[in-house]
C-alpha cells in the first residue's frame, strides 16, 4: 500500500478533478503491475492502468491482489467501471484505503467486489489514504475546493523585515517544494498586497514538465498594474481577478484586456468575501488552491473558516520588528486558537516545514 501510496503522489497534480489513485498489482509475492490514474479526461483510472501493465508483461493476475489508495468505481462515467476490470483480470484480493464518497461508488464498489467472491480489505491505511486524497475529498463532500494556506516565515513569525524585504526568508529547497505545491494545486491565490510589492509570477519554475496552476489575486479595486508580471502571459494561463463592485468599469475593461477575467465577489467588510469566491471558484472546476499570502488574506481565509490544510516553513532567524505573519481579528481566548491535526514535521536543508489540517 505504501508502494500505492507512491504512485498516487506522482499523479497529483495532473488528474484534477479526478483523483490520483495509486494501485500496485502483487501476484505470488511479486509486483506485476503498477501505475497511478492516468491524466486526461477519459483515460484509464489506476486500476486498468496497473492490470494493463501487467498484461503487456505477459503476466498472469488471475489469483493476485490489488492495493488500491481509494474504493474502485463501479459506475459507467468517463470510464468503464474499475470493478469489473478486476472481476474480468480473476483478482482474488483487494486491499483498499478509503471509501470514495462519490455518491455513484460510496461502498458499493467495495461491495461488487465481495459479491462476485473477491476478498475485500477496506479501510487499510485509511489516514494516509485519506490524505493522498484530501483535495478530492473535500470536493466531491462539501461542493467546495480545498484550501491550503502556505506561509513562510521566520523562528519569530515574520514574513518581512520591517521595510518590507522578504525574498528569500527560507532557503531554496523550501522554495523548489513550493513549486511542486503549485503544481499540485488547480489554483494559487494571493492578495493584492502582496502583488504590488513582490510582482510575482506565481508560476512553476522546475525543471521538466509540470501543471501550471490558475492565478487568483484578490483585489477588490481592481488595483493590479497592467504591466504586473502575472499579466504578461494572461492570455494562455489563466488569470482571475477576484473584486467587488467598487471596481470601475474603466478599469475592469483594463485588466480584461489583457486576457485576465475579472471576477465580481461580493464584499464583507469592505472586501471580497473569500467564501464566495471559492464557491465561484468551484463553479469553475477549481478543485484545490494554495494560498500564498501575505498576511492580510492569510489572516481572512483562516478568519472566513475556509481554510483546510496550513503549511509553514519556517527559517531559523529573528527579525525582531517585521511584519507579522497573520493579520485580522484573530482569537480572545486560547480554546478557540486554530488548532492544527494530524502534524507532519520534515526538515528542508536549514529550514523546518511544519504542516496540519485544521478540519
Amino acid at each position: 500500500m505504501r508502494l500505492a501510496l507512491d504512485w498516487s503522489r506522482r499523479g497529483r497534480g495532473w488528474t484534477s478533478p479526478r483523483p490520483s489513485v495509486g494501485c500496485v498489482i502483487v501476484r505470488d509475492g511479486r509486483v506485476i503491475g503498477a501505475a497511478h490514474t492516468i491524466p486526461g479526461h477519459g483515460n484509464p483510472h489506476a486500476e486498468i492502468g496497473a492490470l494493463q501493465v501487467a498484461a503487456s508483461a505477459g503476466e498472469e493476475t488471475s489469483g493476485a491482489t490489488c492495493y488500491v489508495t481509494l474504493e474502485p468505481c463501479c459506475h459507467h462515467a468517463t470510464t468503464p467501471p474499475c470493478t469489473d476490470a478486476l472481476i474480468s483480470a480473476g483478482i482474488a484480493r483487494v486491499v483498499s484505503g478509503v471509501i470514495d464518497p462519490n455518491p455513484a461508488v460510496n461502498g458499493l464498489g467495495w461491495q461488487k467486489l465481495r459479491a462476485a467472491g473477491i476478498e475485500v480489505m477496506s479501510g487499510f491505511m485509511e489516514a494516509e489514504c485519506r490524505r493522498a486524497h484530501d483535495d478530492f475529498l473535500k470536493y466531491i463532500i462539501t461542493h467546495a475546493p480545498f484550501v491550503t494556506l502556505k506561509c513562510a516565515v521566520t523562528l519569530d513569525g515574520k514574513i518581512a523585515t520591517r521595510g518590507g524585504e522578504s525574498r528569500w526568508i527560507t532557503g531554496a529547497e523550501s522554495r523548489q517544494r513550493v513549486h511542486h505545491l503549485r503544481h499540485e494545486h488547480d489554483a494559487v491565490l494571493i492578495g493584492i498586497g502582496t502583488a504590488l510589492a513582490d510582482d510575482p509570477e506565481l508560476t512553476v519554475r522546475l525543471e521538466g514538465q509540470w501543471k501550471q496552476p490558475a492565478r487568483v489575486i484578490v483585489d477588490s479595486h481592481g488595483r493590479l498594474p497592467l504591466n504586473a508580471k502575472l499579466l504578461h502571459n494572461a492570455a494562455t494561463q489563466a488569470v482571475l481577478i477576484a473584486a467587488t463592485d467598487a471596481i470601475s468599469v474603466e478599469r475592469r475593461a483594463a485588466l480584461e484586456s489583457t486576457g485576465a477575467q475579472v471576477l465580481p465577489v461580493a464584499a464583507r467588510n469592505s472586501r471580497v468575501d473569500l467564501s464566495l469566491l471559492c464557491d465561484q471558484l468551484y463553479e469553475r472546476g477549481i478543485c484545490s488552491i494554495l494560498i500564498e499570502g501575505g498576511a492580510h488574506v492569510a489572516g481572512a481565509a483562516l478568519e472566513s473558516g475556509i481554510v483546510d490544510k496550513v503549511m509553514f516553513f519556517i527559517a531559523p532567524m529573528l527579525l525582531g520588528a517585521g511584519q507579522a505573519v497573520l493579520n485580522g481579528a484573530g482569537v480572545e481566548r486560547l480554546a478557540d486558537a486554530h488548532r492544527l491535526r494530524e502534524l507532519q514535521i520534515e526538515r528542508l536543508g536549514d529550514d523546518v516545514m511544519i504542516s496540519g489540517y485544521l478540519r
